[in-house]
């Protein structure tokens, strides 16, 4: 079941608010125990034969979360627990080769409530909170990758949990602006994509061109629409999930660009992966007598052990995570690539760049690695991208009216996405402000309106992208 077909949208979703207001009468337990039903049938109805396994999943990483708490060897079940979480992911991944609905997103949340538990001394969280952080249904298929220092402590709140017209408000905004993305912004574009990366070598320097930004386009419509869909669902029952997205392609440098860019998984990077592996580093260099400072980092050892390990360890994480093709490396890789020229640029002390060259460099670059992203194969990808440096000619080119208003529609969608404000920039703003949603009624007969057109748009659309990882 995706947010965007009928079945959820006229079916689920309004039984699951109905539910959710009915049980919340009667105690917050009783609520949650609704949601963690409806999350469990959501799963089933789009992965049944993986049912077990996220249920397996759940109750042995909350046993592992009290086995540490009440041994005085917590470090090592916590490391052996996110062996076994890692074991089954990449038995899936890269062994069985078909990953189970969002294995990828509820395993990360799982492990990195471990590492969050690790000291042995938190305290686990109940039954029903760690259900619901685990498998809840918004963030269960595609994220956000939720914290548990962030969320736990709102499943576990004492709140009345009934809906409340405010968030049902703010988060049918949310789930609409989302739905809107999806089906009249990334879907349209699915067909030059798919043409396009299904038979790369024979693209001219314009179709090429144009597959490639429409795949750009098309990954962040989807995404990003599908992030702001779970966070209105989460608005709905009174839950706050954090942002992904902030504006991506505006960012001035590639390390900004990921701190914009799904955001949750680069914070379970940096704050598992990266960090971790950098402060070891610089511990090592500092018992060997070794100097830490920007001197020592404008030095080639020092570059490549500080700097240069730590990104590199972590983008082929990145790589790996998203499945078991060279395409995903070669991704990964060639991000590793722009951060530490980023990163070396830094450290030369040059002047930056202005600010409207900064951010068209860095689009360009990640343009150029989505277009490896989306390739089936590594030729794929090298066909593609010799096709956007004109190695396969100039293709007829006659100007006409198709051709027009596809030009014109790309440069639209690059409108929204550089001049737009972000979904929750819109729906949150101060009231003080001369834009963004209030609760009046010309916005909401806006909104009503645009909730027609997001069903109208409904119904046969593609699943999301992110559901494959």
């Amino acid at each position: 079941m995706s947010f965007n077909n009928f079945p959820f949208l006229l079916a689920f979703l309004p039984v699951v608010l109905a539910g959710f207001a009915l049980f919340g009468r009667l105690g917050p337990l009783w609520a949650k125990s609704w949601l963690i039903a409806a999350s469990a049938a959501f799963y089933a109805a789009g992965a049944p034969r993986f049912l077990p396994l996220l249920i397996l999943s759940v109750t042995g990483n909350l046993l592992l979360l009290h086995i540490i708490h009440l041994s005085a060897r917590a470090r090592a079940w916590t490391i052996a627990g996110l062996a076994v979480n890692l074991a089954v992911l990449a038995w899936f991944k890269y062994i069985e080769q078909r990953t189970p609905l969002g294995l990828s997103f509820f395993t990360f949340t799982q492990i990195g409530c471990l590492v969050y538990h690790a000291d042995g001394e938190t305290k686990p969280p109940a039954v029903a909170d760690y259900a619901l952080f685990a498998a809840f249904f918004p963030a269960l298929m595609a994220g956000p990758i939720l914290n548990p220092g962030d969320m736990l402590p709102q499943f576990a709140a004492t709140k009345p949990w009934r809906p409340a017209m405010e968030a049902l408000s703010v988060g049918s905004g949310f789930f609409i602006i989302g739905l809107l993305k999806k089906t009249l912004l990334a879907d349209p574009l699915a067909g030059v994509v798919s043409a396009g990366f299904g038979d790369p070598a024979h693209l001219g320097l314009f179709a090429a061109w144009q597959a490639a930004s429409s795949y750009s386009l098309m990954l962040y419509f989807d995404f990003s629409g599908y992030t702001d869909m779970a966070i209105g669902l989460g608005w709905m029952v009174g839950l706050r999930f954090p942002d992904n997205f902030d504006q991506p392609y505006k960012a001035p440098s590639v390390i900004a660009y990921w701190q914009r860019w799904h955001m949750s998984l680069t914070r379970f990077l940096v704050g598992n992966i990266h960090a971790p592996a950098t402060l070891a580093i610089l511990r090592r260099r500092r018992r060997l007598g070794l100097p830490i400072d920007a001197a020592a980092q404008r030095t080639v050892r020092g570059f490549a052990g500080m700097i240069a390990a730590p990104i590199l360890a972590t983008m082929v994480l990145v790589g790996l995570w998203h499945g078991a093709a060279w395409p995903f490396v070669a991704f990964a890789l060639l991000h590793a690539g722009f951060l530490l020229v980023n990163h070396a640029w830094r450290l030369t002390d040059a002047p930056a760049l202005p600010a409207l060259p900064s951010i068209a460099l860095t689009y360009a670059c990640v343009l150029i690695a989505s277009a490896i992203f989306g390739s089936h194969t590594l030729a794929g990808a090298m066909a593609m991208l010799s096709g956007m440096a004109g190695l396969h000619g100039m293709e007829s080119f006659h100007p006409d009216i198709h051709t027009a208003a596809a030009v014109a529609w790309l440069l639209g969608l690059y409108g929204i996405v550089w001049f737009a404000p972000p979904t929750r920039q819109f729906m949150l703003a101060d009231r003080s402000a001369s834009f963004g949603w209030r609760p009046t009624v010309p916005f909401a007969l806006a909104m009503g309106c645009a909730a027609t057109i997001g069903l109208l748009g409904a119904g046969g659309t593609a699943e999301f992208l992110y559901f494959r990882f």
